[in-house]
């Protein structure tokens, strides 16, 4: 139930995001990371996640995946501490951000992005999906040195391994 609820909070904010539409990839990827900016505050990262994403999203939330491993940690979940690939850090000062060229093959594109966020260096393959003429996250891989998950394998199998 609390699972439910908790999705039923998230759909309001995403709503409010997805009404942008992206006919190009790397403007998709633009736009997430330019929430990031100095004195801007990111939204909700599943407003850029295609069906398919929110539907995994959407399953951990019921499975209470955020709720168990906010428990472990001592803390309470709340739908704003939903991890966010993007930027899987408490705070944001991202510097050296590049967003690479789309690589695209029908509808489908990848593209990699890579930052430091305050002293620590993030290397993202974000995979997207064009449906409806519309450019969509369909999953994240955190690439970097240290930090290496697949977005949806976590969500689905090991919601520990971020």
């Amino acid at each position: 139930m609390a699972g439910v609820l908790a999705a039923a909070m998230l759909l309001p904010m995403a709503a409010g995001q997805a009404a942008e539409a992206f006919s190009d990839p790397k403007a998709l990827v633009t736009a997430i990371f330019d929430g990031y900016g100095p004195g801007r505050t990111a939204g909700d990262p599943t407003a850029y996640y295609s069906p398919r994403l929110k539907a995994i999203f959407d399953q951990a939330v019921e499975n209470k995946v955020f709720t168990d491993d906010n428990a472990m940690k001592g803390e309470q979940f709340t739908p704003a501490a939903v991890f966010n690939p993007f930027l899987p850090d408490a705070n944001a000062l991202l510097f050296d951000l590049a967003i690479g060229e789309p690589t695209t093959l029908d509808d489908r594109s990848v593209v990699n992005v890579s930052y430091h966020n305050f002293d620590q260096p993030r290397l993202l393959s974000i995979a997207m999906v064009r449906e409806n003429g519309n450019w969509l996250v369909d999953d994240v891989a955190s690439l970097g040195k240290e930090d290496h998950w697949l977005l949806s394998w976590a969500l689905t199998y090991d919601q520990l391994g971020f």
